[in-house]
């Protein structure tokens, strides 16, 4: 095994052994309990102007390095499966978009002219493939999903092209997220084949994302 790998599985066990202390250890464990996530997940109301509210996190935090499983996770909580999926493709697209815009406002000489420079180069080639070398960009092993949303807005890549390849690239691991967040939640409040069945959907899809990055990395 490479040492990166071994400090990243270092890292993973850290942040695991923390986690374990701080729900056991400290108070942090009274407001993680099935009660406390339950209760608060209940008292938001599943309703239209909620859904809203998601597309706006989802807006605001694709400019602002808000991770898109973390957004969409928090909807699979408080509304059902395929109204979580409604919610989060949509938003899915409104985060790509947020962070295209700020790219297009700041321009691309903000890189410098040594990186503008490589950049309009990937902006070539990029446009010759349109919304697939976007999917593409995606799965690859590039910044997070933010910053390349403001790099390819700086580039002013074809909105649409964009807009599209972008918010394919982010579905599997974004729905994989709706998946496992709604099925957690079921599982902890009453246990069933359904709840089951969305985890391994979640398992599932996150395999798929994961293949795909490899597959990508690869080329």
């Amino acid at each position: 095994m490479a040492k990166s790998n071994y400090i990243k599985l270092g890292v993973i066990v850290t942040i695991l052994i923390a986690a374990v202390i701080a729900y056991f250890f400290t108070p942090l464990g009274d407001y993680l309990s099935i009660e406390k996530i339950t209760e608060f997940t209940d008292s938001v109301p599943q309703s239209f102007t909620t859904a809203l509210v998601f597309l706006g996190v989802f807006f605001i935090g694709g400019s602002l390095l808000v991770p898109i499983p973390l957004m969409a996770f928090a909807v699979g909580l408080v509304f059902n499966l395929w109204i979580s999926i409604l919610i989060c493709i949509p938003g899915f697209l409104f985060a790509s978009l947020s962070g295209y815009g700020v790219g297009r406002f700041i321009g691309v000489e903000v890189f410098g002219e040594k990186i503008g420079k490589s950049l309009e180069k990937v902006k070539d080639k990029m446009d010759d493939k349109g919304a697939w070398a976007v999917l593409a960009l995606r799965l690859a092993p590039t910044p997070p999903f933010t910053v390349t949303s403001i790099i390819g807005g700086s580039l002013q890549l074809n909105i649409w092209k964009y807009a599209l390849g972008s918010t394919l690239g982010i579905m599997p691991l974004g729905l994989s997220a709706v998946f496992f967040g709604e099925g957690a939640l079921k599982m902890m409040k009453e246990p069933s084949g359904l709840a089951a069945t969305s985890i391994v959907a979640a398992v599932i899809l996150f395999i798929v994302y994961r293949i795909m990055v490899r597959k990508q990395t690869e080329q």
